[in-house]
């Protein structure tokens, strides 16, 4: 990882170094376009301020007047088209490196479009090393936090390099694309608002059917705590501003002063944190699906079977009747293709209210479906998933079997990454279930991925917040110069 890092640093300095030398190669001359409104043009003339230019070429193109100036004396300049009764101004800074830019001290100068497109060069590298370590990882077990992480950094980057490869057509210098850019993270707001709203519906509607069928507990409350925190900070930009505008302290609509900046940096900074979260968010919903659609291979030697709270007769609820019939059914394919049978391995204890243990029941209704009792090892101690598949592997004892497990399809995502954590890889099975179990799943998993991998999303959240801050650094320097 290490050597990747050396790498983009060796990058963005080579881009760095030659987006320099192009711009200092071709920026000492620079043409001006003026929309010709009319014929009634007289001539050009040029106010040295500070800087001195000189104009090399004029000529009319597609209605436009077209000036070319060269830069003769660091500092300040102004080139006019005078009509007969008004005048059209541009104003041109001159670098001590004698470049010249337009309209703004960080304006376009001739080959400044080297910038956008050396900054989507760095991006799409990055781009190419993060897709490089979640195909990896894909392929290594795809029940790893990891593996959401990656996923949601490059949904993430795409908005990025989208953005950025679109000023490589529209580039009207530096200051303008900075400007742009927090425009548009700004605006967001607009955006996400209504659909942090939906969100917060959507979730506030699971959240009560889940706890009306569940019960209540933190757990099956996961949902509605994310809807708000994503609605109020949806809108607490907003709030900082009343504030700041309130306080008297800052004034916030002085571009000369620091009021403006430090808004603009912690509008741009919420916004981004949301637009990030939400990456991850969706990464989970992505990685969650591919979990239950993979196919997986007809080798097993043992299929463990996950339990859950049985009837108060001590017969199988439709949820986890599901989970069972699924494996059964997977077994009966694998028979069917190679041959192979395997053994089942019903997993979960017997808890407070329940007359057996989830795990006896399930090895009943196998008996009850024709499964011989040779092929069925009972787990009876377990109290969760951790436990489930930890008990039930000790049972198994034997490090080359192949392993399978069989549960709700919200489940799988679960139960796959905890059985990462204890150094396994197996795969899953998910039988279907109601639609409301899924949000929370999802956000427990987001929220598992946030923490597990908190090194890389706090990486990644240092690195955006310093490009806001240089961003906005820059914005104040090319207003107070």
């Amino acid at each position: 990882m290490k050597n990747k890092i050396i790498n983009v640093i060796i990058l963005s300095l080579i881009t760095i170094i030659l987006s320099y030398i192009i711009i200092l190669l071709l920026g000492k001359t620079y043409t001006l376009k003026y929309n010709l409104t009319n014929e009634n043009y007289k001539d050009i003339t040029i106010e040295n301020e500070t800087g001195e230019i000189e104009i090399i070429d004029k000529k009319i193109k597609n209605g436009n007047y077209l000036v070319k100036v060269k830069a003769k004396k660091p500092g300040k300049a102004y080139v006019y088209l005078n009509y007969e009764d008004y005048k059209e101004c541009k104003i041109i800074y001159i670098h001590k490196n004698m470049v010249i830019t337009d309209n703004n001290y960080l304006g376009k100068s001739t080959g400044s479009e080297i910038i956008p497109i050396s900054f989507t060069v760095i991006l799409l590298y990055v781009f190419y090393l993060l897709k490089k370590k979640y195909k990896k990882g894909l392929k290594e077990n795809l029940y790893q936090y990891k593996n959401i992480a990656y996923l949601g950094i490059l949904i993430f980057l795409s908005f990025f390099i989208i953005n950025n490869f679109l000023t490589i057509f529209n580039y009207h210098g530096l200051f303008e694309t900075i400007n742009k850019v927090i425009d548009s993270i700004s605006s967001t707001s607009f955006y996400l608002f209504p659909i942090s709203i939906i969100t917060f519906v959507l979730v506030t509607i699971s959240n009560i059917n889940l706890i009306l069928k569940e019960g209540k507990s933190i757990r099956n409350l996961l949902g509605l705590f994310l809807g708000i925190f994503i609605c109020f900070f949806t809108i607490l930009p907003e709030i900082i501003y009343r504030v700041l505008m309130q306080s008297g302290n800052i004034n916030i609509y002085n571009l000369n002063g620091p009021g403006p900046y430090i808004y603009n940096f912690l509008e741009s900074l919420i916004y981004l944190t949301i637009t990030y979260l939400e990456c991850i968010l969706l990464a989970t919903i992505i990685i969650a699906i591919k979990s239950t659609k993979k196919k997986i291979d007809y080798n097993k030697d043992y299929m463990i079977i996950l339990g859950c709270k049985i009837k108060d007769d001590g017969t199988l609820p439709p949820l986890l009747k599901g989970r069972v019939d699924k494996a059964i059914n997977f077994r009966n394919k694998q028979l069917e293709k190679t041959k192979k049978d395997l053994v089942f391995v019903p997993s979960g204890g017997k808890g407070k209210d329940e007359v057996i243990s989830e795990g006896e029941a399930i090895s009943n209704y196998l008996l009850e479906q024709g499964i011989k009792k040779d092929n069925i090892i009972v787990e009876n101690k377990s109290k969760n998933t951790y436990e489930n598949i930890k008990n039930s592997y000790k049972l198994i004892n034997n490090k080359k079997a192949n392993i399978g497990f069989s549960t709700t399809n919200y489940h799988v995502l679960r139960a796959g990454l905890i059985a990462t954590e204890q150094g396994l890889i197996l795969e899953g099975l998910g039988s279907k279930t109601k639609s409301y179990f899924w949000i929370n799943a999802f956000i427990r998993e987001f929220i598992g991925t946030i923490y597990n991998e908190r090194k890389k999303h706090i990486i990644s959240f240092i690195i955006i917040a310093i490009i806001i801050l240089v961003m906005i650094l820059l914005t104040y320097l090319g207003n107070n110069l």
